[in-house]
């Protein structure tokens, strides 16, 4: 028992509490070491207001990246989609000029 959960125990023992009971109640009372105070939750706060920071810039870097990287597929893909109209273009070119030929083979 830590000094003030024996202090308890024996202030109840002199009351007149039963040791069964005593012991009980000093064992419910938590140890001082184990409690917080509020320099602990003070540092625990800017702790993880650190953390929280370092998560958003980190974040913000990784969103930023990851805009670059669809900015940068969004053009090659504009690049593919010009390139496949051109060449259908072409092609569309082509079959007219087939046409036009197997025309004028058929009817000339």
């Amino acid at each position: 028992m830590s000094l003030i959960v024996a202090e308890v125990y024996d202030a109840l023992i002199e009351a007149g509490t039963s040791e069964e009971k005593a012991k009980a109640a000093a064992g419910a009372i938590p140890f001082a070491e184990r409690l917080a105070t509020k320099e602990d939750l003070d540092e625990l706060k800017a702790a993880t207001k650190e953390d929280l920071d370092e998560l958003k810039a980190a974040t913000k870097e990784d969103s930023d990246a990851l805009k670059a990287s669809l900015k940068e597929l969004e053009t090659s893909f504009n690049e593919h989609c010009d390139k496949i109209e051109r060449d259908l273009a072409q092609i569309k070119f082509g079959c007219a000029v087939v046409v036009a030929l197997l025309v004028k083979i058929a009817f000339f």
